[in-house]
Protein backbone atom coordinates (compact mmCIF):
# COMPACT_ATOMS: atom_id res chain seq x y z
CA UNK A 1 0.00 0.00 0.00
CA UNK A 2 2.91 2.31 1.11
CA UNK A 3 4.24 2.19 -2.89
CA UNK A 4 0.78 2.38 -4.29
CA UNK A 5 0.63 5.66 -2.22
CA UNK A 6 4.05 6.86 -3.21
CA UNK A 7 4.10 6.53 -6.75
CA UNK A 8 -0.16 8.05 -6.87
CA UNK A 9 1.63 10.92 -5.03
CA UNK A 10 4.61 11.58 -7.26
CA UNK A 11 2.12 11.50 -10.65
CA UNK A 12 0.08 14.17 -8.65
CA UNK A 13 3.11 15.95 -7.99
CA UNK A 14 4.01 16.42 -11.80
CA UNK A 15 1.16 17.18 -12.86
CA UNK A 16 0.38 20.10 -10.20
CA UNK A 17 4.34 21.35 -10.80
CA UNK A 18 3.09 21.45 -14.57
CA UNK A 19 0.23 23.52 -14.06
CA UNK A 20 1.84 25.39 -11.46
CA UNK A 21 4.57 26.48 -13.87
CA UNK A 22 2.80 27.53 -16.88
CA UNK A 23 -0.19 29.72 -16.95
CA UNK A 24 -0.52 29.97 -20.30
CA UNK A 25 -4.58 29.87 -22.00
CA UNK A 26 -4.67 26.62 -23.69
CA UNK A 27 -8.01 27.72 -25.74
CA UNK A 28 -5.69 29.57 -28.56
CA UNK A 29 -4.09 26.92 -31.03
CA UNK A 30 -1.17 28.04 -32.98
CA UNK A 31 -1.48 29.67 -36.10
CA UNK A 32 -0.01 26.74 -38.78
CA UNK A 33 2.08 27.46 -41.75
CA UNK A 34 0.90 25.79 -44.97
CA UNK A 35 4.43 25.59 -46.88
CA UNK A 36 7.06 24.30 -44.61
CA UNK A 37 8.70 21.20 -44.33
CA UNK A 38 11.68 19.66 -42.96
CA UNK A 39 14.03 16.39 -43.77
CA UNK A 40 13.50 13.32 -42.19
CA UNK A 41 15.95 13.13 -38.56
CA UNK A 42 17.45 9.25 -37.95
CA UNK A 43 18.37 8.59 -34.50
CA UNK A 44 21.93 9.06 -34.93
CA UNK A 45 21.16 12.68 -35.72
CA UNK A 46 19.70 13.48 -32.72
CA UNK A 47 21.85 16.21 -30.25
CA UNK A 48 23.67 15.19 -27.26
CA UNK A 49 21.26 14.10 -24.18
CA UNK A 50 22.89 16.50 -21.54
CA UNK A 51 23.22 14.78 -17.86
CA UNK A 52 22.51 15.91 -14.70
CA UNK A 53 20.48 18.99 -15.51
CA UNK A 54 18.87 20.95 -12.75
CA UNK A 55 16.52 23.43 -14.85
CA UNK A 56 13.43 23.67 -12.57
CA UNK A 57 10.64 22.61 -15.03
CA UNK A 58 9.52 26.73 -15.60
CA UNK A 59 12.76 27.82 -16.64
CA UNK A 60 12.04 25.24 -18.90
CA UNK A 61 9.11 25.47 -20.22
CA UNK A 62 10.28 29.27 -20.44
CA UNK A 63 13.21 28.29 -22.93
CA UNK A 64 11.29 25.77 -24.82
CA UNK A 65 11.07 26.79 -28.91
CA UNK A 66 7.22 27.88 -29.71
CA UNK A 67 7.99 28.98 -32.77
CA UNK A 68 8.34 25.28 -34.96
CA UNK A 69 4.72 24.92 -37.11
CA UNK A 70 3.67 22.17 -39.03
CA UNK A 71 1.86 21.58 -42.49
CA UNK A 72 -2.04 20.99 -41.99
CA UNK A 73 -2.46 17.52 -43.91
CA UNK A 74 -5.75 15.35 -44.41
CA UNK A 75 -5.24 11.79 -44.06
CA UNK A 76 -1.53 11.06 -42.54
CA UNK A 77 -2.80 7.81 -41.78
CA UNK A 78 -5.69 5.76 -42.91
CA UNK A 79 -6.84 1.77 -42.62
CA UNK A 80 -9.95 0.07 -41.61
CA UNK A 81 -10.59 1.36 -38.41
CA UNK A 82 -9.02 5.11 -38.43
CA UNK A 83 -8.64 8.04 -40.60
CA UNK A 84 -5.89 10.59 -39.18
CA UNK A 85 -6.03 14.20 -39.95
CA UNK A 86 -3.07 16.81 -38.74
CA UNK A 87 -4.71 20.26 -38.18
CA UNK A 88 -1.52 22.01 -36.01
CA UNK A 89 0.65 22.24 -33.17
CA UNK A 90 -0.52 24.18 -29.77
CA UNK A 91 2.40 25.31 -28.21
CA UNK A 92 -0.44 27.05 -25.56
CA UNK A 93 -1.35 23.73 -23.03
CA UNK A 94 0.02 24.06 -20.17
CA UNK A 95 0.94 20.28 -19.56
CA UNK A 96 3.15 20.64 -22.95
CA UNK A 97 3.03 21.09 -27.03
CA UNK A 98 -0.03 19.39 -28.40
CA UNK A 99 -0.35 17.69 -31.96
CA UNK A 100 -4.06 19.23 -32.78
CA UNK A 101 -5.42 16.19 -34.77
CA UNK A 102 -8.96 14.94 -36.34
CA UNK A 103 -9.66 11.25 -35.97
CA UNK A 104 -12.23 9.39 -37.78
CA UNK A 105 -14.01 6.58 -36.13
CA UNK A 106 -14.69 3.98 -38.86
CA UNK A 107 -15.93 0.80 -35.84
CA UNK A 108 -19.79 0.37 -35.82
CA UNK A 109 -19.09 1.12 -32.26
CA UNK A 110 -17.93 3.78 -29.75
CA UNK A 111 -14.22 3.58 -29.20
CA UNK A 112 -11.73 5.71 -27.26
CA UNK A 113 -8.42 6.32 -28.90
CA UNK A 114 -5.23 6.53 -26.92
CA UNK A 115 -1.36 6.69 -27.72
CA UNK A 116 0.87 4.23 -26.57
CA UNK A 117 3.70 5.66 -27.61
CA UNK A 118 5.64 8.26 -29.06
CA UNK A 119 9.06 9.21 -30.25
CA UNK A 120 9.84 13.28 -30.56
CA UNK A 121 13.47 13.26 -31.89
CA UNK A 122 14.53 9.89 -31.65
CA UNK A 123 13.68 9.36 -28.12
CA UNK A 124 10.98 7.46 -26.70
CA UNK A 125 8.23 10.23 -25.29
CA UNK A 126 5.13 8.66 -23.09
CA UNK A 127 2.23 11.01 -24.61
CA UNK A 128 -1.11 12.12 -23.43
CA UNK A 129 -4.12 11.43 -25.28
CA UNK A 130 -7.77 9.96 -23.82
CA UNK A 131 -10.20 10.78 -26.85
CA UNK A 132 -14.38 9.34 -27.04
CA UNK A 133 -15.24 8.92 -30.56
CA UNK A 134 -18.83 7.89 -31.42
CA UNK A 135 -19.64 5.16 -34.40
CA UNK A 136 -19.04 6.44 -38.21
CA UNK A 137 -17.93 10.00 -36.42
CA UNK A 138 -15.24 12.24 -36.18
CA UNK A 139 -13.59 14.29 -33.74
CA UNK A 140 -10.97 17.26 -32.89
CA UNK A 141 -8.57 15.86 -30.25
CA UNK A 142 -4.98 16.24 -29.34
CA UNK A 143 -1.71 14.45 -28.18
CA UNK A 144 0.02 15.78 -25.42
CA UNK A 145 3.57 15.55 -24.94
CA UNK A 146 4.40 16.27 -21.40
CA UNK A 147 7.40 18.96 -20.40
CA UNK A 148 8.26 17.31 -17.60
CA UNK A 149 8.93 14.13 -20.28
CA UNK A 150 10.60 16.32 -22.72
CA UNK A 151 12.65 17.98 -20.40
CA UNK A 152 14.04 14.74 -18.72
CA UNK A 153 15.11 14.57 -22.19
CA UNK A 154 16.33 18.39 -22.46
CA UNK A 155 14.23 17.86 -25.92
CA UNK A 156 14.13 22.05 -26.31
CA UNK A 157 12.66 22.02 -30.01
CA UNK A 158 10.51 19.52 -31.58
CA UNK A 159 12.00 18.59 -34.83
CA UNK A 160 9.91 15.17 -35.53
CA UNK A 161 7.15 13.32 -33.80
CA UNK A 162 6.29 9.64 -34.47
CA UNK A 163 3.24 8.04 -32.90
CA UNK A 164 0.99 5.21 -32.78
CA UNK A 165 -2.75 5.28 -31.94
CA UNK A 166 -4.52 2.67 -30.25
CA UNK A 167 -8.62 2.71 -30.48
CA UNK A 168 -10.03 0.64 -27.68
CA UNK A 169 -13.47 -0.30 -26.71
CA UNK A 170 -15.13 2.22 -25.10
CA UNK A 171 -17.30 0.09 -22.65
CA UNK A 172 -14.68 -2.67 -22.45
CA UNK A 173 -11.27 -1.14 -22.80
CA UNK A 174 -10.49 -4.00 -25.11
CA UNK A 175 -7.69 -3.17 -27.40
CA UNK A 176 -9.21 -2.76 -31.20
CA UNK A 177 -5.79 -1.97 -32.82
CA UNK A 178 -2.45 -0.61 -32.75
CA UNK A 179 -1.32 2.15 -36.01
CA UNK A 180 1.39 1.85 -37.66
CA UNK A 181 3.95 4.44 -36.61
CA UNK A 182 2.86 7.90 -37.91
CA UNK A 183 5.12 10.53 -38.84
CA UNK A 184 4.87 14.43 -38.55
CA UNK A 185 7.83 16.67 -39.18
CA UNK A 186 7.95 20.67 -38.01
CA UNK A 187 9.36 23.38 -39.75
CA UNK A 188 12.22 23.55 -37.16
CA UNK A 189 15.90 23.15 -38.45
CA UNK A 190 17.53 20.46 -38.50
CA UNK A 191 21.08 20.44 -36.80
CA UNK A 192 23.98 18.96 -38.02
CA UNK A 193 24.23 14.64 -37.39
CA UNK A 194 25.78 13.96 -34.13
CA UNK A 195 26.08 11.06 -32.21
CA UNK A 196 24.13 11.25 -28.78
CA UNK A 197 26.70 11.79 -26.08
CA UNK A 198 26.72 8.23 -24.43
CA UNK A 199 29.28 9.24 -21.80
CA UNK A 200 28.49 8.19 -18.11
CA UNK A 201 28.62 5.24 -16.12
CA UNK A 202 27.83 1.59 -18.16
CA UNK A 203 25.30 -0.17 -16.37
CA UNK A 204 24.44 -2.84 -19.34
CA UNK A 205 26.47 -2.97 -23.08
CA UNK A 206 25.40 -6.46 -24.73
CA UNK A 207 23.41 -7.71 -27.65
CA UNK A 208 23.11 -4.34 -29.28
CA UNK A 209 21.24 -2.78 -26.12
CA UNK A 210 23.18 -0.01 -23.74
CA UNK A 211 21.80 1.18 -20.34
CA UNK A 212 23.98 4.24 -19.23
CA UNK A 213 23.40 6.49 -16.05
CA UNK A 214 24.01 10.20 -16.82
CA UNK A 215 24.35 11.11 -13.09
CA UNK A 216 22.12 12.11 -10.38
CA UNK A 217 19.59 14.63 -9.67
CA UNK A 218 17.77 15.99 -6.35
CA UNK A 219 16.90 19.52 -7.17
CA UNK A 220 14.17 19.20 -9.60
CA UNK A 221 11.19 21.17 -9.34
CA UNK A 222 9.10 18.74 -10.67
CA UNK A 223 10.48 15.41 -8.77
CA UNK A 224 9.39 14.02 -5.81
CA UNK A 225 12.52 12.85 -4.20
CA UNK A 226 16.38 12.13 -5.93
CA UNK A 227 16.26 10.72 -9.27
CA UNK A 228 18.68 8.65 -11.39
CA UNK A 229 18.95 9.57 -14.75
CA UNK A 230 19.35 6.52 -17.32
CA UNK A 231 19.92 7.00 -20.64
CA UNK A 232 18.91 3.55 -22.74
CA UNK A 233 19.18 2.80 -26.76
CA UNK A 234 17.88 -0.20 -28.19
CA UNK A 235 19.85 -1.31 -31.30
CA UNK A 236 17.93 -4.42 -31.50
CA UNK A 237 14.55 -5.05 -34.68
CA UNK A 238 12.55 -5.96 -31.27
CA UNK A 239 10.50 -3.83 -29.07
CA UNK A 240 11.97 -4.04 -25.73
CA UNK A 241 11.22 -2.83 -21.96
CA UNK A 242 13.85 -2.29 -19.28
CA UNK A 243 12.62 -1.43 -15.96
CA UNK A 244 14.39 -0.99 -12.42
CA UNK A 245 14.71 -4.09 -10.51
CA UNK A 246 15.84 -3.10 -7.35
CA UNK A 247 16.62 -0.06 -5.83
CA UNK A 248 18.66 -0.05 -2.83
CA UNK A 249 19.60 3.24 -0.97
CA UNK A 250 22.25 3.30 2.07
CA UNK A 251 21.61 -0.66 2.46
CA UNK A 252 17.81 -0.49 2.60
CA UNK A 253 15.17 -1.58 -0.26
CA UNK A 254 13.61 1.15 -1.96
CA UNK A 255 10.29 1.28 -4.25
CA UNK A 256 10.88 0.86 -7.83
CA UNK A 257 8.87 2.53 -10.47
CA UNK A 258 11.13 2.81 -14.27
CA UNK A 259 9.15 0.85 -16.63
CA UNK A 260 10.50 2.29 -19.98
CA UNK A 261 9.20 0.70 -23.47
CA UNK A 262 11.83 1.36 -26.27
CA UNK A 263 11.37 0.76 -30.14
CA UNK A 264 13.93 -0.90 -32.52
CA UNK A 265 16.32 1.72 -33.28
CA UNK A 266 15.17 4.07 -30.78
CA UNK A 267 16.50 5.78 -27.43
CA UNK A 268 14.89 6.47 -23.99
CA UNK A 269 15.98 8.99 -21.12
CA UNK A 270 14.25 8.07 -17.92
CA UNK A 271 14.99 8.05 -14.16
CA UNK A 272 14.97 5.67 -11.18
CA UNK A 273 12.67 7.98 -8.72
CA UNK A 274 13.96 7.46 -5.13
CA UNK A 275 10.56 8.78 -3.31
CA UNK A 276 10.97 11.20 -0.20
CA UNK A 277 8.41 8.91 1.79
CA UNK A 278 10.80 5.81 1.44
CA UNK A 279 13.42 7.80 2.76
CA UNK A 280 11.75 8.93 5.08
CA UNK A 281 10.39 5.67 6.39
CA UNK A 282 14.25 4.78 7.13
CA UNK A 283 14.89 8.06 8.73
CA UNK A 284 17.79 8.81 5.80
CA UNK A 285 18.55 12.33 5.55
CA UNK A 286 21.23 12.34 3.56
CA UNK A 287 22.16 9.59 0.68
CA UNK A 288 25.56 7.71 1.27
CA UNK A 289 24.79 4.90 -1.40
CA UNK A 290 22.53 4.04 -4.02
CA UNK A 291 22.41 0.76 -5.82
CA UNK A 292 20.10 0.08 -8.78
CA UNK A 293 19.61 -3.33 -10.67
CA UNK A 294 17.90 -3.18 -14.54
CA UNK A 295 15.92 -6.65 -16.64
CA UNK A 296 15.42 -6.20 -19.66
CA UNK A 297 12.17 -7.75 -21.35
CA UNK A 298 10.82 -8.49 -25.02
CA UNK A 299 8.31 -5.86 -24.81
CA UNK A 300 5.58 -8.28 -27.14
CA UNK A 301 5.75 -11.34 -24.88
CA UNK A 302 7.69 -9.94 -21.62
CA UNK A 303 10.64 -13.07 -21.86
CA UNK A 304 13.53 -12.09 -20.36
CA UNK A 305 16.39 -11.16 -22.36
CA UNK A 306 19.08 -9.91 -19.49
CA UNK A 307 19.20 -8.29 -16.48
CA UNK A 308 22.21 -6.65 -14.29
CA UNK A 309 23.54 -7.56 -10.66
CA UNK A 310 23.30 -4.42 -8.34
CA UNK A 311 25.34 -1.54 -9.71
CA UNK A 312 26.91 1.22 -7.15
CA UNK A 313 25.85 4.31 -9.08
CA UNK A 314 28.35 7.19 -8.60
CA UNK A 315 27.33 9.85 -6.33
CA UNK A 316 28.07 13.81 -7.24
CA UNK A 317 31.03 14.87 -4.82
CA UNK A 318 30.35 16.79 -2.00
CA UNK A 319 30.99 20.50 -2.33
CA UNK A 320 34.43 21.75 0.06
CA UNK A 321 31.84 23.69 2.17
CA UNK A 322 29.63 21.08 2.63
CA UNK A 323 32.41 18.88 3.17
CA UNK A 324 33.75 20.85 5.97
CA UNK A 325 30.35 21.61 7.36
CA UNK A 326 29.89 17.51 7.76
CA UNK A 327 33.53 17.69 9.26
CA UNK A 328 32.55 19.91 11.99
CA UNK A 329 29.63 17.79 12.89
CA UNK A 330 31.48 14.41 13.84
Amino acid sequence: MKRIICLALCALAALLACACDNTKDSSTPTQVQQDETTAQQTPDSVAPTESGSSLSLKKFINTFDTKPTVTEQKKIYDDENLSVSLKGIDYTAVSGPQLLLNVENKNNKEIVVQSPYSIVNGYMITPEMNTKIAPSKSTDCTLTLPYFKLAIADITSIQKVEFALRPVDSKTYNPIATTDLITVETSADQKEDVKCDESGQVAYDNNDIKIILKGVNTDRAYSDGTEVIVYMLNGTDQKIAIRAKDVVVNGYDMTSAMNSTILPDKRAVDVVTIYKLDLNEHDIEEIDSIKVSFTIKDADNWETIDSTDLISVTLPEKSTETASEDQKTK
